[in-house]
């Protein structure tokens, strides 16, 4: 057991009973120790000096899905369609710019993917036009654009279809995917699906929930694990 590698991951931050609660949910936790990692959550405490010897324990970083982020993070003001009750934004913020600054792996979901993108100056499009086609849960095609990491994630290469589901209303700009950022796969209507880094560092951030898939979950968190291992004999 000692010698697994050990995944931090972030928490929303909900109202339960008038109080602020971390919570997240199971099957981020359980696909993380389903690949042979160790999950470790950890609190949104905006506090640099935490955040550090945090990852000092940290072998790789999941970054999990949940609600928008303040537009403001990238220098925009919010959409109508922009939801605005994201609680305690500032540590997520704090904590993925923290992460980058590191050589570890690191997969984010959703909400992870956009906020890899945010806190290396990219974009977001707040407002999908057809948004109703990428929300509660709907499945669509996708395609694989360049090969890196989530191409050999998936075992195929660039050029290759698959299925994802789809659970936002915002997404990566294509114009600005961040610094570093390059974009691996696009929805069907050419929305970004997965951005990534280039090179031998595993920094992949998807828009869609592999957690909640039992075809995908298991391709995506073994090469998560295998490469946070990797980084953990190079500690």
């Amino acid at each position: 057991m000692k010698n697994r590698p050990v995944i931090l991951l972030n928490m929303a931050v909900d109202i339960i009973d008038n109080r602020e609660n971390d919570v997240i949910i199971s099957q981020y936790v359980q696909r993380v120790a389903d690949s042979g990692a160790v999950p470790m959550l950890i609190p949104s405490i905006e506090n640099p000096e935490i955040i550090d010897t945090l990852l000092d324990f940290a072998d790789g970083v999941l970054l999990i899905g949940g609600r928008d982020y303040d537009p403001a993070d990238y220098g925009e003001t919010p959409h109508p369609e922009t939801v605005m009750n994201r609680l305690r934004p500032h540590f997520d913020i704090a904590f993925g710019k923290a992460v980058l600054a590191r050589q570890m792996p690191v997969l984010g979901i959703c909400g992870g993917c956009q906020l890899l993108s945010i806190v290396s100056g990219g974009k977001l499009i707040q407002h999908l036009d057809n948004a109703s086609e990428h929300r509660n849960g709907v499945t669509h095609q996708a395609l694989i654009t360049r090969n890196g990491f989530f191409s050999k994630a998936l075992g195929k290469s660039a050029g290759y279809k698959f299925t994802v589901n789809s659970f936002h209303h915002q997404a990566v700009s294509p114009a600005a995917p961040g610094n570093g950022f390059h974009i691996a796969a696009r929805a069907f209507d050419g929305s970004v699906e997965a951005v990534e880094f280039s090179g031998d560092r595993m920094v992949l951030g998807v828009q869609f929930h592999p957690e909640r898939m039992d075809d995908l979950a298991p391709l995506f968190f073994s090469l998560f694990c295998s490469e946070a291992e990797k980084f953990k004999a190079l500690k």
